[in-house]
């Protein structure tokens, strides 16, 4: 009996420390360092090619740059949460409030460069979003919960619609967010990032550079771009996959996320707030 219960307990404290051990993507954070992401390497990347076709979609005006100016860590949820407030504010003008986060002018979106109060949103999110509370960074279900809790203060409602099950994202549901002016979450770990002043060859060779990132970051994706690349026998010899995103960075603000083998994404929303 004395042995059964031993046997017992054991088999308990392993049970326990499986369950503990075991990563939940809901229970990861976002992020591990500063503004979520450290730059690991650049690699430098040529494409010999004949012709080729290229293919955007994208929200029109794009989005705010924002990022976190105080000394904080690990806030890059923070400020993809302030993105997307900032991106609504120019339709909802008070859901930041003192703050007009855009103009459009002559069919043109320009937003307002960032000033104490988009600082304090930021702040703001910090707290709601419960960021560093248990390990470093936030949760998707705080970053969720978090982003809802403001919206909701300042009387507006937000939805949000999955757009990445199983690491895997769907392109359908992506695009269809972009045609309808919705912005994406998209929660990554490891990322590698383009200019968006790249893949500017019309021939011959397209150079162009990838950073390769470390860590897990929040992105807000509001575009998506493909490029194909054909030798002169007209054969497809390489393929780009693009997601245009705000990165939160105090540069680099806007940038290509390139679809490749490197990173993961772990999760993503279409977020609507009306």
């Amino acid at each position: 009996i004395v042995m059964k219960r031993v046997l017992t307990f054991l088999m308990s404290i392993l049970m326990l420390f499986s369950f503990f051990s075991i990563p939940v993507d809901n229970e990861m954070t976002f992020a591990d360092s500063y503004n979520g992401a450290s730059l690991e390497n650049s690699e430098k990347v040529s494409i010999d090619f004949a012709r080729k076709e290229d293919s955007e979609i994208k929200i029109d005006g794009g989005l705010p740059n924002y990022c976190d100016r105080s000394t904080r860590a690990n806030s890059c949820a923070n400020v993809a949460g302030a993105i997307v407030l900032g991106y609504y504010d120019k339709t909802y003008d008070e859901l930041i409030e003192n703050f007009a986060s855009a103009r459009i002018i002559r069919d043109k979106v320009l937003y307002a460069a960032q000033n104490a109060v988009v600082d304090e949103v930021i702040a703001s999110l910090y707290i709601t979003m419960k960021t560093n509370i248990t390990e470093g960074g936030t949760t998707i279900a705080n970053f969720k919960n978090g982003l809802q809790e403001y919206v909701n203060d300042q009387g507006f409602g937000i939805s949000y619609s999955q757009v990445i099950s199983n690491y895997s994202l769907n392109f359908s549901k992506y695009e269809d967010s972009i045609k309808q002016e919705n912005p994406v979450v998209l929660f990554c770990s490891k990322y590698s990032l383009v200019s968006q002043m790249a893949f500017t060859a019309e021939s011959g060779t397209e150079e162009f550079t990838l950073q390769h990132y470390i860590g897990n970051h929040v992105l807000i994706g509001y575009g998506i771009r493909t490029i194909k690349y054909y030798n002169s026998s007209g054969d497809l010899v390489h393929q780009l996959k693009l997601l245009a995103v705000g990165t939160g960075m105090s540069y680099g603000s806007l940038g290509y996320v390139l679809l490749d083998d490197y990173g993961t994404l772990i999760d993503g929303y279409k977020i609507n707030i009306f």
